[in-house]
């Protein structure tokens, strides 16, 4: 992984904890798509499932 690369993963998961902590689904959903983009072009497992994590847990909220 490169360093620009390194560094937009660090800013959509900081995004995604804001939105998280805001309760705000809607906002959420660019960087949601972004991470699930950068985890479809890697062969990385774990970036996966992450991007996973977080769409159930926006789904959840966005449920509730």
């Amino acid at each position: 992984m490169s360093y620009r690369e390194a560094k937009e993963l660090a800013l959509l998961r900081q995004t995604l904890r804001d939105c998280l902590t805001a309760l705000d689904p809607q906002r959420a959903h660019a960087a949601l798509a972004r991470l699930a983009d950068l985890a479809r072009a890697g062969t990385d497992a774990e970036l996966s499932a992450e991007a996973d994590r977080w769409a159930f847990r926006f789904g959840l909220l966005a449920a509730a």
